[in-house]
């Protein structure tokens, strides 16, 4: 089952979004499968095999444009992958972009941003 105090601390350990491999990483150990983050509700949920945990932590909602926008979302993840923004301008880029959430599949090593239930653009996680 799922431990929220050790989610919290690998969350709040993590510096910028440049290292997000290693987060990912430590996400696995601790037996986390899979995360959504929704933005407008500025909420994760984490699962592993049988459960589904909710945690708001460093979350803040966001606006969703209602128009999607691939070209947009992709400059947002590359300057994440850089470690040029944080979490949170990453966070309002997304939602600028009409991605109303994502889900990180650490199994298959892809992130799913998602328009509704529509996917605007699928990346591998880099150094998974």
């Amino acid at each position: 089952m799922l431990n929220i105090k050790e989610i919290e601390q690998a969350v709040n350990n993590e510096q910028n979004a440049g290292g997000f491999a290693d987060l990912m990483k430590t996400f696995l150990q601790l037996g986390v499968k899979k995360y959504d983050y929704l933005i407008a509700q500025g909420l994760y949920r984490y699962y592993d095999d049988d459960h589904h945990l909710d945690l708001q932590m460093n979350a803040v909602s966001k606006s969703v444009s209602p128009q999607g926008n691939p070209t947009k979302l992709k400059e947002a993840v590359q300057k994440a992958q850089a470690g040029q923004i944080d979490f949170d301008i990453f966070c309002q880029l997304a939602g600028e972009a009409g991605i109303t959430h994502w889900q990180t599949d650490l199994i298959k090593k892809k992130v799913t941003y998602y328009k509704h239930t529509t996917p605007l653009l699928i990346e591998p996680i880099p150094g998974l």
